[in-house]
């Protein structure tokens, strides 16, 4: 027994320790804090499960799924992100560490699900303690007034943020946008067809979003200053995001989480840095993310409480707004919204037809806003370039790497659409922006079609490139380790061109460095930096899936369909591992997390 202990351990070891770049860059590899993180949490996790085996839970054939696909994850996100191609997998050189891979992470989740099934079981919240102490006192608070306590207790910290970062943290998206509400040219209006040749505005982002943050300025300029107008959109922005996160307390309440576990999801709330940093940043996630948390949430309720009951009219209503406001808050809202609703409409017969009328309603309500208030306004309508990220990219590797085998011809078809000459130059792995910035937008649906030909034939001939093509823009969504990007603190000056806006950071220099000093080493910080984690998302999400499917709850994979539409989403979009792209399935995961569990908990009582 102690021998295959050890065996085992040892192997496991090998697989999260020994990187695929020792071998590819042998003798000039570096250490990533990321993945130095996430190995030593992964070790933590295995060494509780030797010390607490008596208590541990064989998993299940689903399990023993989701530790296969948790391997394959791991081992190809990690080959990707040292040497960008996943042949190397085979390759003599490597072929042995990832067969000492295969083995050892496989070992090693099945060890950390086996020892997370046992923990679940076994973990036994006390109720709260008579005891005279602050933490219980607070705790009785939180029990009887949820939303207030964790309103007010949000509040306080968020507002150490926004004293820090007064007015607000403006990134280029909200920069640009401001530019254009105020009618400046942009990039934006040059890679599309402008509407009206006087008005310099798309929906590139959204209007709504557009409107608010360049509203909030123009009231502020008229009240006190232009700095006053930012700090409008921030409390506009906190006291919604602030209200959302409350209420997913209040939720969880409801729904009788233990009172222990909410307060750890409103510790999350308090102390991990992305929460506080979103508060004060103008881009449009922080609204798009709170308007999905009550879309999940409403899908958990209506699975929970509505299969033989019917829905309110002003459930309904409610209902509606969510969605409109989902959609309107980023452009791929609506397709999160599609994928969903057919099997949030099926799952009860006595509310099919009420549900169907919220759906066609919000479909009918989008037709309405983008095939007439926008041409209404003169603003011109983004790019089809947004799309197509995937075979730009693709196209983009094959001709940095495949420049020989396309034929002449077919390089023209790819010059109508995205200048070929400097395509193979423009290609960065893990970002398209360089090589759809160039797509050109007099391009004819003619020429998209003779596009698509070329791409479906270079796609036979040269498979493998497409595939790591994709991969190296995904890689991070599903790859632990993987960080490109986390959250917004640097003054962009952007708006300051031509005296535009009076943007500034008031005199708190030194409270904004250390908050930024303690947002960039939060990730790094063992168990609990892994929050912040995009890849952990999808290894949360698989787990819940296979544990509702072992427990006899699948109807509550519905609830789980926006968080993987969510994931999807990333896959098809421009970027690598990029935070805001995840925070809409990385926020409301501990809240499902403890609501799921529950509902696994109550069915084995």
């Amino acid at each position: 027994m102690k021998k295959n202990i050890l065996i085992k351990t040892l192997l496991i070891i090998i697989a999260i320790f020994f990187n695929y770049e020792f071998i590819y860059k042998f003798g000039n590899f570096d250490v990533s804090l990321m993945g130095l993180n996430f190995n030593v949490s992964l070790l933590i996790l295995y060494i509780l499960s030797i010390v607490k085996r008596k208590n541990n839970i064989s998993t299940s054939k689903s399990e023993k799924v989701i530790s296969i696909l948790f391997t394959i994850l791991m081992i190809i996100g990690e080959v990707i992100s040292v040497t960008g191609n996943i042949i190397y997998l085979i390759k003599p050189k490597y072929i042995l560490l990832t067969l000492i891979k295969v083995v050892g992470f496989y070992q090693l989740f099945n060890s950390i699900l086996s020892f997370i099934n046992g923990f679940i079981k076994n973990i036994k919240f006390k109720k709260v303690s008579n005891k005279k102490s602050i933490f219980n006192w607070y705790l009785k608070k939180l029990e009887k007034y949820p939303f207030r306590t964790s309103f007010i207790s949000i509040l306080i910290i968020f507002g150490i943020y926004i004293f820090a970062f007064y007015p607000i943290v403006l990134s280029p998206d909200p920069s640009f946008q401001i530019k254009m509400y105020f009618n400046v040219h942009t990039k934006y209006i040059d890679w599309v067809i402008q509407r009206n040749p006087l008005i310099n505005m798309t929906n590139h982002h959204p209007i709504i979003h557009t409107y608010l943050l360049g509203g909030c300025i123009s009231l502020g300029r008229k009240l006190i200053n232009d700095n006053f107008g930012l700090f409008l959109y921030t409390i506009f922005q906190t006291l919604v995001y602030s209200s959302v996160l409350a209420y997913t307390v209040k939720f969880m309440k409801k729904n009788d989480v233990n009172i222990k576990y909410i307060f750890f999801v409103l510790l999350l709330y308090l102390i991990v840095p992305m929460y506080g940093f979103y508060t004060v940043s103008g881009v449009k996630d922080t609204y798009y993310t709170a308007f999905m948390i009550l879309f999940v949430l409403f899908i958990y309720d209506f699975i929970h409480s509505y299969k033989d009951k019917k829905v309110s009219i002003p459930y309904l209503v409610y209902l509606y707004f969510v969605i409109l406001l989902l959609c309107l808050f980023r452009q791929n809202g609506i397709y999160v919204v599609i994928v969903t609703m057919p099997f949030v409409i099926f799952y009860s017969k006595k509310n099919i037809l009420r549900i169907t009328s919220v759906f066609v309603s919000i479909l009918l309500s989008m037709w309405c806003f983008n095939n007439l208030v926008i041409p209404a306004l003169g603003v011109s309508d983004g790019s089809i370039r947004e799309a197509l990220s995937v075979p730009f990219q693709q196209t983009a590797r094959l001709a940095k790497y495949h420049d020989d085998i396309i034929e002449e011809k077919d390089k023209k078809v790819i010059d109508k659409i995205l200048n070929y000459s400097t395509l193979g130059k423009r290609y960065v792995p893990t970002l398209s922006d360089k090589v759809k910035n160039q797509y050109n937008k007099n391009a004819t649906k003619e020429d998209l079609k003779e596009y698509f030909k070329v791409w479906a034939k270079y796609l036979v001939k040269e498979p493998l490139c497409y595939v790591n093509a994709t991969l190296n823009n995904i890689h991070g969504y599903f790859y632990p380790v993987s960080k490109n990007w986390y959250f917004y603190y640097k003054y962009d000056k952007r708006i300051l061109d031509g005296n535009l806006v009076d943007y500034h950071y008031v005199n708190s220099e030194n409270l904004r460095q250390v908050l930024t000093v303690y947002g960039t080493i939060y990730p790094y910080i063992p168990l609990i930096g892994l929050v912040s984690s995009i890849g952990m998302g999808l290894y949360f999400i698989l787990y819940l899936i296979s544990y509702l499917i072992d427990k006899k709850l699948k109807n509550y994979i519905i609830v789980l369909v926006p968080l993987i539409t969510s994931i999807l989403v990333c896959f098809v979009g421009p970027a690598n591992t990029y935070f805001r792209y995840a925070m809409p399935y990385l926020y409301v995961l501990p809240v499902l997390f403890g609501l799921l569990i529950k509902e696994m908990r109550n069915k084995n009582e």
